[in-house]
């Protein structure tokens, strides 16, 4: 895992590995699909980059989350994350 410069954003560069040695540390699984599912029932987003007016093929394994309230160095905002309400309708 690497932290943007900004704090902003993190990103997984080879999935594989994560998915193998970080995940089962922290949860009761080790697939990357569930570890991204929950993400976005927290509100992270995948980052998409735009360059030059055209999208950027990131590397394959390669992927970059962020969300408004997860910053470095601000952990007083961690507590607005929340998971999403689903409206029964």
């Amino acid at each position: 895992i690497f932290f943007r410069q900004s704090g902003s954003s993190f990103h997984v560069f080879d999935q594989g590995q994560f998915a193998k040695e970080v995940l089962p540390k922290y949860f009761k699984h080790n697939n990357m699909a569930s570890f991204v599912r929950q993400l976005n029932m927290y509100g992270f987003r995948k980052v998409v980059h735009i360059e030059q007016g055209g999208l950027v093929k990131p590397e394959k394994d390669d992927t970059e989350f962020q969300h408004p309230y997860f910053i470095r160095g601000q952990e007083h905002l961690l507590e607005n994350i929340k998971r999403k309400v689903t409206s029964v309708s």
